[in-house]
């Protein structure tokens, strides 16, 4: 590997990097710190415990981000950053309202985090074709849509034009490119696992998924700067993808009527791996159990239902939400999913919060409210439930080499995304904003004040009365020109 780490070793936290103050300028100004807190978005409901969980991430996820844009992958624990993690909390910032600390992240993470040949950081390093982790490229690509869609603002990415070109193309270049297939090939699995643990080379669900869905968005960014020839490009490499690992009769990652985690570059679907030495690992790990160590199901096959990128209330759908349900409960007691099947765990068996919110998103989507409601009792119950800080994993750790000190920023993502982009469904792109909310059921009402576009809308949603027609399709507005008031009846 090559280290191009440009912060400061050996942690995250060198002079001139700490978060004095919320509102990035540095200023303990008492005023400015109250005001910052109010610009942010509010969320209130009906029910105490989603009014907890909103607000604990509110609080917690800004301070979390210091004002160089930096941010420990987990506190206390890591003292590395990636790519991944990082793009899914600017998102989750700008939809919360801070688009300056927002925009800080995404502009570090394109001039510092992507090579200018297009490849990612991820904890702290590049790494060789086997082990680079092509999911990434999408996902910030994906953020970085999601940022000019809340902000207008274009030139975060036409001033960076040529990076954000190069993070498109590399995962397209003929390397990763399985032929006949057209797939993305490589060793790294999305929870990091790699050919020391089994994985061989073939096709991860998330590399095809994420990069298919940021070429999709990444198209609609060169439309609206002229950039006609990457815009078409990447449209047709996004649809080629998304119809190989959907619809292809040999090489599509769907089995059984659900999606799959991982094929061979064979056809072959990897269902275990086997870790052949401990390499260092506590003997006691599942992995170096006997018997088989299953890679599926996988949390991460809940997010292409999260995000849209097939029906969320299809058969497929459906049959991989069903397929997840191993993973409550799956080697313990007490509630949350794990992260994939526990048999191929090389850590410690349990559940993990801000995985357990993939499932949530997408059973929002799919409209399964029991379901979302029993995660969120879940997270609200659960150690860290009552300050809203989880640690990576729900359960006793290992160690060594796995002490159990770091809380994980991304759970605050997780949860911030699931209220705004899911229940509250506020979803604004370049030519409008649509409000499609989902309001749980036992729900009477929810109301949120969200900064958009400069201005401030305040919604507010809550089930249709006796002689009122619910908005079964939600709300298509113009983008807010002045400060606007929104009733949603569902």
């Amino acid at each position: 590997t090559v280290e191009v780490r440009r912060f400061d070793r050996p942690g995250i936290g060198g002079e001139g990097g700490g978060n004095r103050a919320p509102a990035g300028s540095g200023s303990k100004d008492s005023e400015e710190v109250a005001a910052y807190w109010a610009s942010l978005s509010t969320v209130r409901s009906s029910d105490a415990d989603l009014d907890h969980l909103f607000a604990a991430a509110r609080r917690q996820l800004p301070v979390a981000v210091d004002r160089r844009g930096r941010m420990d992958g987990s506190i206390w624990q890591y003292n590395l950053e990636w790519v991944r993690d990082q793009s899914h909390v600017a998102e989750a910032l700008v939809r919360l309202g801070d688009t300056t600390k927002a925009r800080t992240i995404l502009t570090r993470l394109l001039e510092e985090f992507v090579s200018p040949e297009g490849d990612t950081v991820d904890s702290g390093v590049r790494r060789g074709d086997d082990d680079v982790e092509l999911d990434q490229n999408g996902e910030l690509l994906a953020a970085l849509a999601t940022f000019v869609d809340w902000t207008g603002e274009l030139e975060v990415v036409g001033d960076r034009w040529e990076r954000v070109r190069a993070l498109a193309t590399f995962p397209l270049q003929e390397r990763f490119r399985h032929r006949p297939s057209g797939l993305l090939h490589n060793r790294r699995e999305y929870w990091e696992r790699h050919s020391v643990h089994g994985i061989e080379d073939g096709f991860e669900l998330m590399s095809q998924f994420f990069v298919a869905l940021g070429l999709e968005r990444a198209a609609g960014l060169a439309e609206a700067l002229g950039e006609s020839g990457d815009a078409a490009a990447w449209k047709e490499a996004a649809r080629e993808l998304k119809e190989t690992l959907l619809h292809h009769p040999t090489w599509a990652l769907v089995e059984e009527g659900h999606l799959i985690k991982r094929r061979g570059t064979d056809g072959t679907w990897q269902r275990t791996i086997r870790m052949v030495s401990p390499q260092g690992l506590p003997l006691a790990i599942p992995l170096l159990q006997e018997g088989a160590h299953y890679l599926d199901p996988d949390a991460s096959s809940a997010l292409p239902i999260a995000h849209g990128f097939i029906d969320p209330r299809g058969v497929l759908a459906r049959a991989t939400l069903q397929h997840l349900e191993g993973l409550w409960n799956a080697s313990w007691e007490g509630g949350g999913y794990g992260r994939y099947h526990y048999t191929s765990e090389p850590d410690s068996p349990g559940a993990w919060p801000f995985a357990s919110l993939f499932i949530a998103r997408a059973y929002a989507e799919a409209g399964e409210d029991d379901k979302v409601w029993r995660i969120l009792r879940w997270l609200r119950s659960t150690q860290g439930g009552g300050a809203g800080s989880w640690f990576e994993n729900d359960g006793p750790r290992m160690a060594p080499p796995y002490p159990q000190v770091g809380i994980t920023p991304w759970s605050w993502a997780e949860l911030i995304t699931l209220f705004v982009h899911h229940l509250l469904g506020i979803r604004p792109d370049a030519e409008g904003v649509t409000i499609r909310p989902r309001l749980l059921e036992g729900l009477e009402e929810m109301e949120a004040r969200i900064p958009l576009r400069g201005h401030r809308m305040r919604v507010r949603v809550r089930a249709a009365g006796p002689g009122e027609e619910a908005h079964a399709d939600g709300l298509r507005l113009p983008l807010p020109a002045r400060d606007t008031d929104v009733e949603v009846l569902c």
